[in-house]
């Protein structure tokens, strides 16, 4: 699929080439080049990394570089040399800026910019766009499969110590519904799993994740977990079985207790 992609995409190039050949410049200095040729040159160019393009540029700048000495009127005894560039198809054939670029398929402005990189910085590379930037993975949470599963099973774990199974709620191949205590809130449990989330390795730090992710998550991956209200519908041997639950210290009796739930 990649190949494809840069043959598209390079065939694209050639084809803008062709096209700005036939509509020409203004100065008819495009009747001077070979189309296929100039054409397969912008398709090759286009193919490099940015990277490459700027010392490609860099160095054909080198080459077509020329000045002229002159004298200024105001002081007659001081030489001055006047910069000028003269694009060229080959060592004979010059043609003007507009077919030059064209020819690469660049914008006058990114020639500028590599002209004045040129003079103020010579043929250091140059830096683009993020880099020396931090990463996005570093400063945004990203959310994905691995997150989710992190969050999930939390909650699950999370359920099964403070959760209390739902009598008559369970449904045919759905997981059974668990309600959290009324004095929990998604807030609370959010700042549980951000205090105990662990931040080995392959881990973004916890803190990223915000709230409002967190409960998206929450409903997506865990609907089943949810927190009971005042005036949930459990019959008052339910919220004695929970108190007892939550009050028992032996892991063997609140099975047991969680068994007659």
């Amino acid at each position: 699929m990649k190949q494809t992609h840069e043959y598209n995409t390079n065939f694209n190039e050639y084809q803008k080439a062709i096209l700005f050949l036939k509509e020409g410049c203004d100065c008819g200095c495009y009747n001077k080049v070979p189309q296929e040729k100039f054409a397969k040159i912008r398709a090759d160019f286009q193919a490099l990394s940015k990277t490459e393009q700027d010392a490609f540029l860099m160095a054909q700048l080198i080459s077509m570089a020329g000045g002229e000495e002159t004298t200024s009127s105001r002081f007659p005894k001081k030489e001055r040399t006047n910069h000028r560039i003269f694009y060229r198809w080959n060592h004979n054939t010059l043609i003007c800026q507009e077919t030059y670029l064209n020819m690469l398929g660049i914008s006058r402005k990114y020639l500028e910019n590599i002209k004045e990189h040129l003079l103020s910085k010579g043929l250091l590379t140059r830096v683009h766009g993020n880099t020396g930037r931090m990463p996005q993975w570093k400063t945004k949470m990203v959310v994905d499969q691995d997150v989710k599963a992190t969050v999930k099973e939390f909650l699950e774990k999370y359920a099964v110590e403070h959760g209390l199974p739902s009598p008559g709620r369970t449904k045919r191949g759905k997981e059974n519904i668990v309600f959290l205590p009324t004095d929990t809130t998604y807030k609370s449990v959010h700042l549980e799993f951000l205090n105990n989330w662990e931040t080995g390795s392959g881990y973004l730090k916890p803190s990223r994740l915000k709230y409002v992710t967190f409960l998206r998550i929450w409903h997506e991956v865990a609907p089943n977990i949810k927190l009971m209200s005042p005036r949930s519908d459990l019959c008052d041997t339910c919220h004695q079985l929970r108190s007892e639950i939550h009050s028992c210290q032996d892991e063997t009796t609140k099975k047991e207790l969680k068994k007659k739930s």
